[in-house]
């Protein structure tokens, strides 16, 4: 089933002064792309974080919030001087290197240099905890997205189908149409002068063989089912529906090059709008 990029969840642990919440949101991208902020967290609680995000949403920008839920006067802010002066130190070494300056405001946000002291201290646990029922509800997010899109996207390929099949019954009729188009134009040209059956019946044949679309409209089809099949597959699929969608445009490309009748042509561009579609769906796809 298919699984969108697309989800939020919040997700609360802990007690009194503790207590911490998660926020997760996440949108589309080609790759895995994440950001966490918030309380000031060990490079190891930010590494088991970063991993288990990393297990359960594989790919999108994903933006973490971590803070505290309860807010009052006991508590101070307080500046983290040690953070503040490693990244200067860093801005100024690439400076000096490779002669580029860098602005800080752009690397550092507020809760990235202010720290909060608090009688009570949140534990790992519980941003832990929060962070599984944040994930829980993305994951839920993203499925019930996933399931819209999936019902979406099947009545668009059974529509392809319909069109490859109506293309096919057009292209059939072409040849005959074009023959008798040849023998109305030679008619009109040389009056009461036979005509070569066997030229015209090679001329025939070149633009038969010219004209064929037999080949791209069966690779049409193997495309499509295999996008069918790829949408009820339990894993990420997105990338592989893309090179999918990539191939049906090449070959309907041909189809619509090769095809001289207007109803022809008409379909040709109903089916690409069809996919264009699809497509905008499927870069939301995991």
């Amino acid at each position: 089933m298919l699984i969108s990029m697309t989800g939020f969840g919040r997700g609360l642990s802990g007690k009194g002064d503790a207590a911490v919440q998660v926020i997760v949101k996440s949108y589309n991208a080609r790759f895995l792309e994440m950001k966490v902020k918030g309380l000031a967290l060990t490079p190891e609680l930010e590494a088991s974080v970063r991993e288990k995000i990393t297990k359960i949403l594989v790919r999108g920008t994903v933006h973490v919030s971590v803070e505290n839920q309860e807010k009052n006067d006991s508590k101070t802010l307080g500046f983290n001087r040690q953070k503040y002066e490693s990244m200067e130190e860093i801005i100024l070494n690439i400076q000096k290197e490779y002669g580029r300056s860098l602005d800080m405001s752009s690397l550092l946000s507020a809760d990235d240099i202010f720290v909060i002291s608090q009688e009570q201290e949140t534990t790992n646990e519980d941003v832990l905890n929060a962070l599984d029922r944040a994930l829980d509800q993305v994951q839920t997010m993203r499925k019930k997205e996933g399931c819209a899109i999936f019902d979406d996207t099947v009545e668009r390929l059974n529509s392809l189908s319909e069109m490859t099949t109506k293309i096919e019954e057009g292209s059939q009729d072409f040849v005959k149409e074009q023959k008798n188009k040849m023998v109305q134009r030679l008619s009109e040209l040389i009056e009461n002068v036979s005509i070569d059956e066997n030229r015209l019946a090679q001329e025939v044949a070149f633009l038969a063989d010219r004209s064929d679309i037999s080949e791209e409209l069966v690779r049409i089809r193997s495309h499509i089912e295999q996008f069918k099949h790829l949408t009820e597959m339990d894993e990420p699929v997105g990338k592989r529906l893309s090179f999918l969608i990539q191939e049906l445009v090449r070959e309907i490309n041909t189809v619509g090059s090769k095809s001289g009748t207007s109803s022809i042509i008409n379909i040709v561009v109903d089916f690409k709008n069809q996919l264009e579609k699809i497509r905008e769906q499927s870069q939301n796809i995991l």
